[in-house]
C-alpha cells in the first residue's frame, strides 16, 4: 500500500501559508511530520487534515 506524502512546500502552496506557519504548528506539537533519510519533513494524510480543520477555524 502506498502512503501519499507531502513536503512542507507543497503543503505551504496547498493551504496559502509559509513553511514558517508550518514549521510554527509543528513546533506547538500540532504537527509532527516524519523524517526522510536525508532529515526532510515528510508529511502524511493525517497531517493535511489537522492544517485543513485549523484553516477552518480562523
Amino acid at each position: 500500500m502506498d502512503v501519499k506524502s507531502y513536503n512542507i512546500s507543497e503543503l505551504a502552496q496547498e493551504f496559502n501559508v509559509s513553511t514558517r506557519t508550518i514549521r510554527y504548528y509543528e513546533e506547538l506539537g500540532i504537527l509532527n511530520p516524519q523524517r526522510s533519510v536525508s532529515g526532510q519533513r515528510v508529511y502524511v494524510k493525517k497531517d493535511r487534515v489537522r492544517l485543513r480543520l485549523l484553516k477552518l477555524r480562523r
